[in-house]
């Protein structure tokens, strides 16, 4: 990729690629401006902007970007959660990690089902200088509300002690620059961090739940999940093969040689281009979702075509009964009849 949709600050770099307000002239995501206690965001003639000299490497923003657009050198959150024992974990800015806003919604419920006890240490949150206006704490708390509340909606009776970690903040720098940068320069790469169009977060959540996936107890579970979409899509739909096109994470694809759109949840981040870009309105958001289908990242067919030739030009068509006339065709014969009218006629 060449370095000129890299943006990056120190210890900082922002892909400008994975960006949704890049990828897509009509959404409206701007997290990561809103949360910068900094400013170190932008627009530039529409597109979201990185000002390298506003940022601190602060990591504030990293946990709110839907498509982990945002990166630090020396801290990747989906490497820290994946290693994290068993027995006990601690979250905290006074231990190993930048800040706790570096984890998404998802980080944390992955975090809660990998560990029998997880504690946050939120306790210097609200003096901290990052959290001006409370948006900081604000935006931790929803997180881990969110990730905490799906985590007990399958069953689980797991939930986040809020304590305060003591120690030396020596061990943070320790652990920080020495352990965490270790672990990603290592050799021992992880299926988390191939190239994929999926968000690494939605794959570590998913590998953590393969293993517990015979626990669960509600597998119908509501959309309301930052991190849970299911689309469906109604006869309306023309087959012209734009939500398939315009979707960034493949979740839309076409199959049966270009006769049918299957849907694959578990790789949906819901951001909605697919809605925004169909015509007909045919593609609906569903409020419930199959969350073992999402697991195992199972596809299902939404609709399935019957292609005839259209009789005036010629061209395949979603055939919906009736005359074997397009819909382009007919819209330009109602629009135009006045000027197929024979002088007699007027």
């Amino acid at each position: 990729m060449s370095l000129e949709y890299r943006q990056k600050g120190d210890l900082f770099e922002f892909d400008m690629l994975k960006c949704l307000r890049n990828a897509y002239f009509h959404n409206d995501c701007k997290e990561c401006l809103d949360i910068c206690p900094h400013g170190a965001f932008y627009f530039d003639r529409n597109k979201m902007r990185l000002n390298p000299n506003k940022c601190t490497n602060c990591s504030v923003c990293i946990g709110v970007c839907p498509t982990e657009a945002l990166s630090l050198d020396f801290f990747d959150a989906n490497d820290y959660v994946e290693r994290l024992s068993k027995e006990d974990a601690m979250l905290s800015c006074k231990k190993d990690i930048p800040c706790l806003s570096v984890f998404d919604s998802a980080h944390f419920a992955a975090a809660l089902l990998k560990t029998d006890r997880v504690s946050c240490d939120i306790s210097h949150c609200q003096e901290c200088e990052l959290n001006r206006d409370g948006k900081v704490l604000e935006s931790i708390k929803k997180r881990m509300e969110e990730g905490e509340r799906f985590v007990r909606e399958l069953g689980f009776e797991k939930s986040f002690e809020e304590r305060a970690y003591k120690s030396d903040r020596r061990d943070f720098f320790k652990t920080l620059f020495g352990g965490a940068k270790e672990a990603l320069s290592g050799e021992d790469k992880t299926s988390l961090q191939k190239p994929n169009k999926v968000p690494p977060k939605l794959s570590l959540l998913k590998q953590t739940l393969k293993p517990v996936a015979k626990e669960i107890k509600n597998t119908l579970l509501p959309t309301i999940y930052s991190f849970l979409s299911q689309k469906s899509i109604n006869d309306s739909c023309d087959n012209c093969g734009e939500c398939i096109q315009f979707c960034p994470t493949e979740a839309l694809f076409g199959a049966k040689e270009g006769t049918a759109i299957w849907f694959m949840a578990g790789k949906c981040i819901g951001c909605g281009i697919c809605i925004d870009v169909c015509k007909p309105e045919a593609i609906k958001n569903e409020d419930y979702i199959d969350i073992v289908k999402w697991i195992f990242d199972r596809g299902e067919e939404l609709i399935e075509h019957t292609m005839e030739i259209c009789t005036e030009c010629n061209t395949p068509f979603s055939y919906k009964g009736g005359e074997l006339i397009c819909q382009r065709c007919r819209e330009f014969v109602e629009e135009f009849s006045d000027i197929f009218k024979l002088a007699s006629e007027e």
